[in-house]
């Protein structure tokens, strides 16, 4: 079975096992042969790709998550998903402190790790912006800059980083896409910095997922008088690894052999 096939089939709602063993309904022949039509044509065009669960280069943190996608569709350099990726995600509503704190860490953690996040205005933009090598993982298609004000910073990954999406590519954002796309940013990486965010947040969904697959989780401790700082404190109390600088958390996978201390730069 082809990459199409597999991502036309993905899309109509077809499960990992349902695709192993070629089932389809009579119905979904007509729909999956006119989205495979549209995903070769999209394929044409440099740069874009599709990475299955069946491919070897799919990383092997994503196969442990809960609901694993099926199929990513990829803009730009999807090799960047098999180096040491680190998720930074945040607020939309950053404060000053948020932005200076997003700034000072991702400079200094992208000498060492690919920034992942979520391509959202606030600490999203400020973990993009501030790193060397990025990924943004969109809850709509990969062809869909969304915020659209995003634009600049959509085509720099586009041609720089790595745009990733389980949706078809000229898929628009929905509600529901944003908290489950969350997974894949905590599934990919070694570990999840959460800058600020409120107790009930978006954030705060990627910062359980992160428990739950098991993966580090870091936050910085803020100001108790700021909604903003709900989140972070919340997550300290219960075992969330408190952080001031960049550096302990590189301390920390140096301990762990997961990055090198000769790459360190003062």
């Amino acid at each position: 079975m082809t990459k199409v096939e597999i991502a036309s089939l993905s899309s109509l709602g077809y499960s990992i096992n349902e695709i192993k063993n070629g089932y389809i309904k009579s119905k979904d022949i007509q729909r999956k042969k006119f989205i495979e039509s549209k995903l070769t044509r999209w394929l044409e065009f440099s740069g874009n790709g599709i990475l299955t669960f069946f491919d070897d280069e799919y990383h092997e943190y994503l196969k442990n998550i809960w609901k694993p996608p099926v199929v990513l569709f990829y803009k730009g350099n999807i090799h960047l998903l098999k180096k040491n990726c680190f998720s930074v995600v945040g607020t939309r509503s950053m404060t000053a402190y948020g932005k200076s704190i997003t700034e000072k860490f991702v400079k200094k953690l992208s000498d060492f790790f690919v920034i992942v996040s979520g391509m959202a205005i606030g600490i999203d933009t400020e973990a993009h912006k501030n790193s060397k090598q990025t990924i943004a993982v969109l809850g709509c298609g990969v062809d869909i800059c969304y915020p659209k004000q995003n634009k600049y910073i959509y085509d720099k990954i586009s041609k720089e980083g790595c745009l990733i999406s389980e949706y078809l590519p000229w898929e628009n954002p929905k509600k529901h896409y944003f908290p489950l796309r969350n997974r894949i940013i905590a599934g990919i990486s070694e570990g999840v910095l959460v800058v600020e965010c409120k107790k009930k947040s978006g954030t705060m969904i990627t910062a359980n997922y992160a428990i739950d697959f098991g993966k580090d989780l870091f936050t910085v401790p803020g100001n108790i008088f700021s909604l903003n700082s709900e989140g972070p404190n919340f997550l300290i109390k219960n075992g969330a690894y408190p952080v001031t600088d960049p550096d302990e958390i590189l301390d920390f996978y140096i301990m762990r052999g997961v990055i090198n201390e000769s790459n360190r730069k003062n």
